[in-house]
């Protein structure tokens, strides 16, 4: 009984986790909308900006983003630039030195030494002095109307920060992401933003503790404890392709999730449903998206034990997953291989999360990820 008891808790997790959750905030979301009440200013009337970037060695890239950022459709007049250097090695420092001097929008600013994205947000944060404040990363392009859509969801005095939608080439998974958090913005708040580009008000902005890994969690999660949401300006897209392997998008899922477990100890009030308006999205939606992998291998471990023909079957179509899973790996690739593998490869990472957070693996810093971008 015990064994049967344990494969329906571990499926029980996984059900809610990738089927239950997305259907109820879909519902909620045709059923029950809470729509933006955004506001398209005209030009005179639009607030001023400052686009924050922590670049570390990004010399391929910055050169590119800084185009799109300037060539953005906002008043030119009212739009600031400010890369953090986080003590690049490279040619970045020499690019932005080399822009600034033609344009007095763009300022530069460095670390003395690699500290990560929080010390840089927080050292460009002392030298913001426009209303609204635009966090991007250097590796993604933007749509053309990104800031002015951003601003415009902002208008609105009950939400705090605005997301923009991060658009993933080639990535099932991001895809069926994305789908999730138009629902739960839809529906009322999101539980994250997109790091890659997303809005608050500069008076709202925290100081970030310097070990963060995910301030697109802290920062969005501290200001919603005021009561007000976090939403997405679903045109505001920030266009991203796959990384190149399975290897890195294990070791940044890794990272990712074990970046989570830190924002679980770390961000009072997280887990405290008196506290966090958002108490139950965060937990079944990012919580549970955690223990997923244990209640895969509970399911694998019961169905072994479990008596029953159903446990067999259950037991030979995770067998016969993993077998896909590892074919896939060994170079058999086909669509459906390809999608498994990295199926198995997310629930891998997130299992290997949670002991790499508690041994003390955790790096605030990073490297680039390399994509097909070609």
């Amino acid at each position: 009984m015990i064994w049967r008891t344990l494969f329906w808790t571990g499926l029980g997790f996984v059900v809610v986790s990738y089927l239950g959750y997305p259907l109820w905030v879909a519902c909620l979301a045709r059923l029950r909308s809470v729509p933006t009440k955004a506001r398209y200013l005209p030009d005179p009337l639009l607030p001023s900006v400052t686009c924050v970037m922590a670049a570390a060695n990004e010399a391929a890239l910055i050169g590119r983003k800084l185009d799109i950022l300037v060539h953005q459709d906002y008043p030119q007049e009212k739009l600031s630039i400010i890369v953090v250097s986080d003590a690049s090695t490279d040619d970045t420092d020499r690019i932005v030195r080399e822009r600034a001097a033609g344009d007095p929008r763009i300022r530069l600013l460095r670390t003395s030494r690699r500290s990560g994205k929080p010390t840089a947000i927080n050292l460009a944060r002392r030298h913001i002095d426009t209303p609204i404040t635009i966090l991007v990363d250097a590796r993604q392009e933007l749509t053309a109307g990104a800031i002015r859509e951003l601003v415009a969801h902002l208008a609105d005095p009950h939400v705090g920060v605005v997301s923009g939608d991060l658009r993933v080439t080639g990535d099932v998974y991001w895809t069926y992401e994305g789908f999730i958090w138009k629902s739960e913005s839809r529906s009322g708040s999101m539980v994250q933003t997109t790091g890659s580009l997303y809005a608050v008000r500069t008076a709202d902005l925290p100081e970030i503790p310097p070990d963060t890994i995910m301030d697109d969690v802290y920062v969005p999660q501290t200001i919603a404890q005021s009561g007000r949401r976090i939403v997405m300006a679903e045109k505001a897209g920030s266009l991203d392709v796959a990384t190149r392997s399975v290897r890195s998008e294990f070791i940044r899922t890794v990272r990712t999730m074990a970046g989570l477990v830190q924002i679980c100890h770390t961000l009072r009030g997280c887990l405290n449903p008196a506290r966090n308006p958002l108490w139950g999205r965060f937990i079944v939606h990012k919580v549970f998206r955690l223990a997923c992998p244990y209640g895969f291998l509970l399911m694998l471990v019961s169905s072994a034990l479990a008596e029953g023909p159903g446990y067999r079957i259950a037991l030979a179509a995770m067998v016969g997953v993993g077998l896909i899973a590892l074919g896939g790996w060994l170079g058999a690739r086909s669509r459906l291989s390809s999608l498994i593998l990295s199926f198995v490869a997310l629930h891998l990472a997130a299992l290997w999360a949670v002991p790499y957070y508690y041994l003390g693996r955790l790096s605030v810093t990073w490297a680039r990820v390399e994509t097909d971008r070609t």
